[in-house]
């Protein structure tokens, strides 16, 4: 497969592509599958179907991720990645990396700000161990997306949280939480203690 061949747009239309090239349905070699741009595993979407997906696309924009390899010589490939939407055929810019936080953290956030635009002013969740508590206590899960705004939880806007590190990668939807783990700069830390209304939620 080379850069010259002609595929689809749109994530959902891509993943269907990906699916007939690996199941030899194309006159491409099925191991060149991975150079076409499809939903990297893990992320929605990204299921199997070589015959295409449900016949009708969500109703609100679904963020989800890309991904292709290019051949860079004899000595390897590199990773390549965008941001996608599982309800239309939109698509975001290019980006280069290794993953894992690099390369396409940029292209998660990309699909957050085309679905959730403003997301980036969710409240923050600030510690590792929140992370987890506060989506299994119903009183503080309802408590932090009563600050969210209308219908975006049912659309499976994201949680924000601090990160850990520079460049700790964004966590997919999964089973026990179907919504992406977005994380984001710790502010300076004049400005990261927690208001007074948020030391009585938490």
């Amino acid at each position: 497969m080379t850069a010259t061949v002609a595929e689809p747009s749109g994530a959902r239309a891509r993943q269907t592509y990906y699916w007939r090239v690996r199941n030899a349905r194309t006159r491409h070699r099925p191991e060149t599958a991975a150079q076409a741009w499809h939903i990297q595993p893990g992320h929605p979407g990204g299921a199997y179907s070589d015959l295409g997906h449900e016949l009708d696309p969500p109703a609100h924009h679904a963020p989800t991720l890309l991904s292709r390899s290019r051949p860079t010589g004899r000595r390897g490939e590199k990773q390549e990645f965008r941001a996608g939407c599982l309800a239309c055929g939109w698509e975001g810019p290019v980006y280069s990396g290794g993953g894992f936080g690099d390369g396409d953290n940029d292209a998660v956030e990309d699909a957050h700000d085309h679905a959730f635009p403003g997301w980036r002013t969710l409240p923050p969740i600030n510690t590792v161990e929140d992370r987890w508590a506060v989506p299994r206590s119903r009183s503080r899960w309802a408590q932090f997306i009563a600050r969210y705004p209308a219908g975006w939880v049912e659309q499976g806007a994201p949680v924000v949280a601090w990160r850990r590190h520079h460049r700790e990668a964004h966590r997919p939807p999964y089973a026990e939480r179907p919504r992406y783990e977005l994380h984001v700069p710790r502010p300076p830390r004049a400005q990261s203690r927690r208001p007074a209304d948020q030391e009585a939620l938490f």
